[in-house]
């Protein structure tokens, strides 16, 4: 049995990885219609590629650093045991689905250098998308 069968297909096109629908598969040991509803309300949108589904997986990590933070409300992902729970449901500091502020937050560029810097990577290179353009604005700019 070829080991690379097993795994998940990546591709790169140079702005992230697109990862198979397997890949939530195997990381959380969930059946494939469960792996769609998990991109569904994380408002993920997948591509397929001749028989295979793909996502990216740099804007789900960023929606789960942005559903990890200190004070956020806590996320049932469907078909967990929290989300079956009636009192936890009724208790009203947990969401069954990503909303527009989380969204906005997760395309923020400042969230992406917060990660790279968690991680303990250099986040030099990021610092150009966080920071204003020294200088005198452009003469568009200031009409």
């Amino acid at each position: 049995m070829d080991l690379n069968s097993l795994l998940p297909k990546k591709l790169n096109f140079g702005a992230g990885d697109l990862v198979e629908m397997r890949y939530l598969e195997k990381v959380f040991g969930i059946h494939r219609r469960t792996a769609s509803k998990y991109l569904s309300v994380l408002h993920l949108e997948p591509l397929y590629i001749g028989k295979e589904v793909y996502f990216s997986l740099t804007t789900f990590k960023r929606i789960m650093y942005i559903l990890t933070k200190p004070g956020q409300p806590g996320f049932l992902f469907p078909g967990s045991a929290g989300k079956a729970s009636r009192k936890r449901k009724n208790k009203g500091d947990f969401i069954t689905e990503v909303t527009d502020d989380i969204l906005e937050q997760a395309a923020q560029p400042s969230v992406l250098a917060e990660m790279c810097a968690a991680e303990g990577r250099d986040i030099s290179v990021l610092k150009k998308f966080i920071t204003p353009a020294p200088g005198r604005p452009r003469k568009e700019d200031t009409k």
